[in-house]
């Protein structure tokens, strides 16, 4: 086995998936015996999306959740079944609605260009959709089977495991992928700390079926934030089937034992509906707790932590899986790189130098929604659009970014470009491979038949020719795409006539070469394989690691 995953949470999940595709034997194990089925992690960013569109499961995000639109979109009354507002309003109670205050719209965010919308669907449903992906794309996942055991050492790692009918296997691996979340062992036995605050709020959902058509009156919204005598929290839709969802501190709902009192949940949901004369069924309840806690770094030797693993925090915002699952895109088309051979091992030193500064500036957004003072963080809140995608990666998988660490969250939210930032989205017609809507520039960065690629954006045809020679000298997977007209690519991204953009497998653009610096003849070819050689660090030497014995101690 070349890479075990270990937690099939939506992070472990999408590890697993995107190593599948870029042809990586992968395995995952997990210790529940099915998937979630708690409607957790609503919120399915932009940028989320376009990685889940790339593994081919926009149309199945589509059926399994809503599509989220502003407020002022006509279909939020046309079609309720397929689209959900990003309003969230600020209520006394559901039957206070014409006197709601409008707190959030997230138009500015949605009117970011991208191929596909941002959705809203659960935990419940994302992940089934997950796993049988991945699955499809060839990983080995096992769920019902606990990690036991496990041994670290230069040349990978030897895990134990146990199945739920008591057999335990002994697997052998390259690199391990720690996607256990927060209750996970597998980083503090391999030394690495993890760090914050704690707990910051103790919580209880309470799940419900009502039909609110009386109170809502056509209305709709990603969620209330409710305040009365009776009530204090959130409630939100969960689907069509008038499933609702209110959150609540953890002391209101009574009970013997800290277990939620029936009774007492019933009142709380009255009191956020303002009336007792809708029948409510509930349908159950679950403990959570707002915590805080990131991880001194992100690797250890072949031990790598995505998710809540590497960074736990408030769920204000709905930043947490999406953070994994992009964390998970990040490391997957590194170890690949790195196992098909034309990326040097010192690429995966890159993970770490790019999520973790992204892990650590999430967390602290989401504590400062959650209401912790500013001051006491030493942070402020930043634009929800550069939360989502307009973050900057600086690493030595990245050239010609600002120099020196710094903030990971630009204080101007832009999409243009710019080394160490996501590819800008310039509409293409839609290709031969079924994808739905619109194409788009990064659409050219999903991996193809053969696996991931660097993509070489052009503005004039020379580059093509400079691209396949670099690729066959270099023995490395690099294409040129030149677009024409050249006019968008040479605007938006700052090429200039004749410039050109190297893009990594993940979408981020490593380099950049404008008009002003464009290299002619052999300098143009000598340039291109430097950077190429730099970004994916064939060019340097690999870190070594030291031998140690993991147990779990359970």
């Amino acid at each position: 086995m070349t890479v075990l995953v270990v937690g099939g949470g939506p992070s472990g999940l999408a590890t697993a998936l995107f190593l599948a595709r870029a042809g990586v034997a992968v395995r995952l194990v997990e210790r529940r015996p099915g998937t979630s089925t708690l409607p957790r992690a609503t919120h399915v960013t932009r940028r989320t999306m376009e990685l889940l569109r790339e593994a081919g499961l926009q149309e199945a995000m589509a059926k399994a959740g809503f599509e989220v639109v502003a407020g002022s979109d006509p279909r939020a009354l046309t079609d309720p079944d397929r689209v959900l507002p990003r309003t969230v309003v600020g209520v006394s109670s559901l039957s206070a609605l014409d006197g709601a205050e409008v707190l959030e719209t997230g138009e500015e965010e949605l009117a970011v260009p991208g191929p596909c919308p941002p959705f809203w669907c659960g935990q419940h449903r994302t992940e089934p959709l997950l796993r049988e992906a991945a699955a499809r794309a060839g990983a080995d996942i096992r769920f019902g089977e606990a990690l036991t055991g496990l041994s670290v050492r230069d040349d990978g790692v030897v895990a134990r495991t146990r199945a739920g009918d008591g057999r335990t296997r002994t697997v052998t691996a390259r690199y391990l992928i720690a996607a256990d979340g927060a209750h996970g062992w597998i980083p503090e036995a391999a030394g690495i700390a993890r760090d914050g605050l704690g707990t910051i709020a103790r919580r209880t959902s309470i799940l419900f079926r009502a039909d609110l058509t009386p109170l809502l009156k056509g209305r709709r919204f990603f969620m209330s934030m409710i305040e009365n005598p009776g009530f204090s929290g959130a409630v939100m839709e969960l689907d069509t089937d008038h499933r609702w969802a209110a959150a609540v501190e953890s002391e209101a709902v009574g009970g013997p034992a800290g277990e939620p009192d029936p009774g007492r949940c019933l009142e709380l949901v009255r009191a956020a509906l303002g009336t007792g004369g809708i029948p409510v069924e509930l349908t159950a309840t679950f403990h959570w707790q707002a915590r805080h806690r990131v991880a001194e770094r992100y690797r250890e030797g072949p031990v790598f932590l995505v998710g809540d693993a590497a960074h736990l925090h408030p769920p204000a915002g709905g930043y947490g899986s999406n953070a994994g699952i992009q964390d998970a895109h990040n490391l997957a088309w590194k170890l690949a790189a790195v196992l098909h051979g034309w990326a040097g091992p010192a690429l995966l030193d890159s993970y770490d130098a790019e999520r973790r500064p992204i892990g650590i500036a999430t967390a602290e957004q989401a504590l400062l929604l959650d209401g912790i003072p500013a001051e006491r963080l030493g942070a402020e809140v930043s634009d929800p659009r550069t939360i989502a995608m307009g973050y900057r990666y600086r690493s030595a998988a990245v050239i010609g970014g600002p120099a020196g660490p710094g903030a990971p969250f630009p204080d101007t939210f832009e999409l243009s470009g710019a080394p160490g930032t996501r590819l800008p989205h310039i509409p293409l017609p839609p290709g031969p491979d079924g994808r739905s809507g619109q194409g788009s520039t990064l659409d050219l960065c999903a991996p193809g038949a053969a696996g991931h690629r660097l993509l070489l954006l052009g503005c004039d045809d020379g580059w093509r020719r400079t691209a396949a020679e670099v690729a066959g000298e270099l023995a490395v997977p690099l294409t040129a795409r030149i677009l024409h007209p050249p006019v968008p690519l040479a605007r938006t991204c700052g090429t200039g006539p004749g410039g050109a953009l190297l893009v990594r497998p993940d979408g981020f653009v490593a380099w950049r070469c404008t008009a002003a610096a464009l290299p002619t003849g052999a300098r143009r070819h000598q340039v291109l394989a430097a950077s190429v050689r730099r970004i994916l660090r064939t060019d340097a030497a690999g870190t070594g690691t030291h031998p140690l014995t993991l147990r779990s101690g359970r």
